[in-house]
């Protein structure tokens, strides 16, 4: 009996010590309840996340909120004049920590860097045009990139702009709204350093390091998701 008693006990500390509840919301009106929750496996998603989605598409603007499981990577932003994109996630590592319900408001604070902005289907269109952007919050670099969107209407695009440099650093993490830079991906530090295509590179000078504990190949699934469903809420 005393074996079996501690057999069960053993097993309930080994559970809750490999075990983490975090609260599990999509909410495409930018609140949560908190009345949902998810248990996830500590050797898999040590952290409870909640991530912030903004999306801003002319004079249309939303807000999604996703937590659950997962690691972070911290923020992701990228302002074209006309199509503005925000993503913050943020992490803790006890029961139900992520309980943050209300979407998180991007710096809109100028920080001093103009970039060269457009959104166009190709080069040529988005030459054509000298407007300029300026950037914000944490977006330290000037952008140039072109590839083709895996949305529910694909086709090419060119946008240059502010970013993160984050995103600078992960061309990939184009794919949160998405985007595929397969034809070029420039950034650069210089104000209005964005004006022409170049190679296929990533950031050209060093910018601040960052916490960030998950790459968006990891976590995009969910994310791509809303983001998506965001855009579809705006334009349809």
């Amino acid at each position: 009996m005393k074996i079996q008693l501690a057999a069960v006990l053993l097993t309930v500390l080994v559970t809750q010590g490999f075990s983490l509840t975090c609260h599990d919301c999509n909410s495409l009106r930018g609140n949560c309840a908190l009345n949902t929750t998810i248990e996830c496996n500590r050797t898999i998603h040590s952290t409870c996340r909640s991530i912030s989605v903004n999306t801003v598409i002319g004079a249309s603007e939303s807000n999604y909120l996703i937590s659950g499981c997962g690691g972070c990577f911290g923020i992701v932003t990228f302002n074209s004049g006309l199509i503005s994109h925000y993503v913050h996630t943020t992490c803790c590592s006890s029961n139900l920590c992520n309980d943050d319900v209300k979407p998180d408001i991007e710096n809109s604070t100028l920080n001093g860097l103009e970039c060269y902005s457009c959104y166009a289907v190709t080069e040529i269109g988005c030459n054509a045009t000298t407007d300029k952007v300026k950037c914000r919050g944490q977006q330290d670099r000037c952008i140039h990139t072109s590839g083709h969107s895996t949305g529910v209407d694909p086709r090419t695009f060119v946008m240059k702009g502010c970013a993160s440099d984050f995103l600078c650093r992960n061309p990939g993490a184009l794919g949160l709204f998405r985007y595929e830079a397969s034809a070029g991906f420039y950034c650069c530090k210089d104000g209005l350093c964005n004006l022409e295509s170049r190679n296929f590179t990533r950031s050209t000078t060093p910018g601040p390091s960052t916490t960030s504990t998950a790459s968006p190949s990891q976590l995009s699934s969910p994310l791509i998701m809303a983001v998506l469903l965001v855009f579809l809420r705006l334009v349809l």
